[in-house]
C-alpha cells in the first residue's frame, strides 16, 4: 500500500522533473533493485527506462539494499520501501509500436506507507507531487488518470497514443479504446 501519482513522460519531461528534485534537495538517482548491494548513481536515467530510487541524502544519510532470497534462483538486492525514499518508475521512452501505433506507457512517482517516514519526508514528497501537478497537464485520456509532461502532451496531440502502465492485449475492447482516444484527441485538440 502506498501513495502514487501516475505520469506519462518523454525524456525532456523526466529531465525537468529530476532537475527540480535535484535543485531542491541533495537527491541521487539509483536503481531500485540490482544484482549487487553496491549503491551507484545512475547517469542519464531519463535516457532509458527503469525503476529508480530518488534518494534524498538530507533525509537518509546512508542507503542500503536488502538481500532478497528467492529459493536459490536469481537472488537480488532491493531498496526497502519503508525507507524515506521515492520510487520513480519511468518506462522506456522509445517503445515498440502497439497495433501499428507509437505508444507511451505510464510510469509513476510512488512511496510506500508501511512505516512513518517523518514530517520532513512528507514535505519533500508533497513538494514533488505539487510540482508535477503545477507543471504537467492532467491526463486528457478518460480512465487513465495522472498527469502528462509537456513534451509527452505535445507528442499525444500530434497522434501519439497514451497507454496504461502495461501494454494491453490486442483485443476488440482495447482497439475500441484506441478509437475513443482518437475521437477524444480530435475534439480536445480543436
Amino acid at each position: 500500500m502506498g501513495r502514487q501519482t501516475q505520469v506519462h513522460m518523454l525524456p525532456e519531461d523526466c529531465k525537468q522533473l529530476l532537475d527540480y528534485v535535484q535543485q531542491r534537495d541533495p537527491v541521487i538517482v539509483v536503481d531500485w533493485s540490482s544484482d549487487s548491494k553496491e549503491i551507484r548513481e545512475i547517469e542519464g536515467p531519463c535516457d532509458h527506462g527503469g525503476f529508480y530510487c530518488l534518494w534524498n541524502q538530507s533525509l537518509l544519510h546512508r542507503l542500503e539494499r536488502e538481500y532478497i532470497y528467492r529459493g536459490g534462483h536469481n537472488p537480488y538486492y532491493r531498496i526497502d520501501d519503508d525507507l524515506p525514499v521515492v520510487e520513480l518508475s519511468y518506462p522506456e521512452p522509445a517503445q515498440e509500436a502497439w497495433n501499428g501505433r507509437q505508444v507511451l506507457t505510464q510510469g509513476r512517482v510512488y512511496t510506500g506507507l508501511n512505516a512513518h517516514k517523518g514530517q520532513a519526508f512528507e514535505k519533500w514528497y508533497n513538494a514533488i507531487i505539487y510540482w508535477i501537478r503545477k507543471n504537467f497537464i492532467r491526463n486528457p485520456v478518460p480512465h487513465l488518470g495522472g498527469f502528462v509532461g509537456p513534451a509527452a502532451y505535445d507528442w499525444y496531440r500530434n497522434g501519439g497514443t497514451l497507454l496504461p502502465v502495461f501494454r494491453p492485449p490486442l483485443t476488440q475492447q482495447w482497439i475500441s479504446w484506441l478509437d475513443a482516444q482518437d475521437q477524444h484527441r480530435a475534439v480536445f485538440s480543436k
